[in-house]
């Protein structure tokens, strides 16, 4: 464990957000933001991706080999 120090304001809108998130702890409330924030990061990088056409098409293709290798891996 270690210590956070943070403004009195932000202390307080941090705990408004657990309020809403049903009386979560302060570090899960934290833990789930970033949480979400990493999943948005996510998603705006395939976003990305799928606005190059050819790099979706090659992504795409990748990922089929990929689990279709895996796929055979599994069945023997």
């Amino acid at each position: 464990m270690t210590t956070v120090k943070v403004t009195t304001d932000l202390r307080d809108r941090l705990a408004g957000t657990a309020d809403e998130y049903g009386g979560a702890t302060l570090a899960d409330t934290v833990r789930r933001l970033v949480d979400e924030h990493e999943e948005r990061t996510a998603l705006a990088a395939y976003e990305r991706l799928r606005a190059d056409l050819a790099e979706w098409a090659s992504y795409v293709d990748e990922s089929r080999r990929s689990d279709n290798g895996t796929a055979r891996q599994m069945i023997t």
